[in-house]
Parts: structure tokens; sequence; C-alpha cells
């Protein structure tokens, strides 16, 4: 059996995350896996350490931390253009995380199942997207991700809490921390022209401040925005707003857990393998939990990118 590399994000989880890999730390010596650790030091350090090892032949490397340490370690597994620099290796997820919103699509997340998979050698391939947009320099960028990328609200609002991180108790647990973030974001809320184009399909007019390019069917420490995607059907989910004012975005945010703003009149959906959009005024952008940038902005799915261990 190959060994398994861990990367380690210890301040993940406000520091819940170390303790944590202490104790599947135990359980992976109990099961006899032949694994090595990496507790990282720093942003970006995942991403290199993940490039490093499977340019190296590592087969498995597992991310131990939230949705941004998982992204760090599919942007070192992929290739600036989206291809899986060692195909025949693999990724996975042991979660802990302020919002942790990528296991909530991928089923079966603790040690035991964990440990079951690498015994077993078990695999899926997954689709991922590669995102073009303008970072907050002004400079074109493009990264890859693997769950869910929002504009408008979803950006202000990552923003807010990413900024706040260390100002709120540790016991203030990451739903109530975006939702907190969702409330403050409100106050400067506006929508805005936008066009959203899909595929080669004749451009679509909205005035918006909240658009979903989904993958994966959560974000925000749990809300359902895109409660029809499925991360390996070789499409993206495009969740649009029109006209949606403040008061209906507080209005939904009690059943948006549940997947219910697909039920406002003012919030449609479709879908596409390649999204552009277009705005008046730039729209803050959210990456898996962290503002990248502004719009406009163009997503490519990439089908089936990413071999994950399920």
């Amino acid at each position: 059996m190959s060994e398994t590399l861990f990367i380690i994000n210890p301040t993940s989880a406000r520091g819940r995350t170390i303790k944590a890999w202490a104790n599947a730390r135990l359980e992976l010596k109990q099961a006899r896996l032949p694994f090595r650790e990496h507790i990282t030091s720093g942003t970006g350090e995942a991403k290199r350490v993940t490039r490093e090892a499977v340019s190296a032949g590592v087969t498995t490397v597992i991310a131990v931390g939230g949705d941004g340490t998982m992204s760090e370690v599919v942007r070192g597994y992929l290739d600036r253009d989206g291809r899986a620099i060692n195909p025949a290796a693999a990724v996975g997820l042991l979660p802990s995380g302020t919002g942790s919103d990528f296991r909530r699509s991928l089923g079966k997340t603790n040690i035991e199942d964990l440990i079951a998979m690498l015994g077993e050698g078990s695999t899926r391939l997954i689709d991922a997207v590669r995102a073009s947009y303008t970072n907050q320099a002004g400079l074109p960028e493009s990264r890859c991700f693997i769950n869910l990328a929002s504009f408008g609200l979803g950006g202000d609002i990552v923003k807010i809490v990413n900024e706040r991180r260390s100002l709120l108790p540790r016991w203030v647990g990451g739903r109530a921390r975006f939702v907190l973030g969702a409330l403050i974001a409100l106050v400067r809320y506006e929508c805005t022209g936008t066009r959203v184009t899909l595929d080669d399909r004749p451009p679509i007019a909205v005035k918006s401040n909240l658009i979903v390019v989904a993958n994966g069917k959560f974000a925000g420490g749990g809300m359902m925005l895109a409660p029809n995607a499925d991360i390996a059907d070789g499409l993206l989910d495009v969740i649009l707003s029109d006209r949606a004012g403040r008061f209906d975005v507080i209005g939904e945010l009690p059943r948006i857990g549940r997947g219910g703003l697909l039920k406002n009149p003012k919030v449609s959906e479709a879908r596409a393998r390649e999204v552009s959009i277009e705005s008046e005024r730039p729209l803050a952008i959210d990456i898996d939990g962290e503002m990248v940038g502004y719009t406009p902005a163009t997503l490519r799915l990439l089908p089936g990118a990413v071999r994950f261990v399920a």
C-alpha cells in the first residue's frame, strides 16, 4: 500500500483542527496505514506541498482542514490549465473548518470512513472549475476550484467574515459567522445591471447582486445555495437572482439552508459548461470561502478533472 500524505492546516477552525488531527493520527496508526504528515505554516503552502508531492509520485494527498485548505490542495493537484499533474494520484478531505461546506456534498467524511476508503483504494472522478477574473489589484488572474463561486453578496460576505475572524469568540460557529456577515453586507447591498452568458446561448440580462456558479451544493457554513448541483455530472449549476432587494434576501435566510432559495420567483436556475459574467459595477467574487477579486469573470467546467478519495 502506498504512503498517504496528510496536509494539516493548524489554524483551521480557530485551532480545533490540530486537536482533531491528533486523534485521527492515532486511529491511522492503529489501522496500520502508512502515512506522513505536513503541518502548514502559512497561506499557499498546502498548494506548494501538494504540487511537489504529486510531481514526485505521491499517489494520495489528504487535506485536513476546511474549504480553504481543500481548495489549496486541489490547486496544487491541477496545473494552471486545469489538468491533473499526476492523473494516477488522488486527493481527499478530512474536514474541519469555519464553513467546511464541500464535505456536505461528499457524504462520508469522518476518519473511520476515510481509513476504510484508503484501505480499499476507493476513488472517483469529480468535476472541477477554472475561473478567470480580475483580482483585487486589478490584474487578470485565474484559479481552479471544486466547490462553488458566488458573485456580489457572497463575495462581500466572505470578505467581512474573514476580516472579523479573530474578533468573535471561538464558540461562534461557521453558520452564525456567515449569517452575521450577511447582515452587515446587506447594509451596502445594491443590485447592478449584469449580463450572464451560458455556453453559446444569448446573454441573460438581470439586475443582480447575488449570482452563484456551483459545482457543489453548499457555501456559507451550510447554506444550500445550489440544491441540484452534482460534483460529477459534467455541468455547472447557475443560480440567478433578478431585482431581488435586501429585504428579499433577509426573507430567504431562514430557508436558504434547506435549499429554499429556488422557490423565490426572483430566483432562477440554469445549467451550462461555461459561464461568463459582466456587470456595470464590479461584483465581488467568493471562491471556496475566499474573496478573490471582481467581475468580469469566466468560469469553465473541467469534467472529471480530479480523482477524489471517496
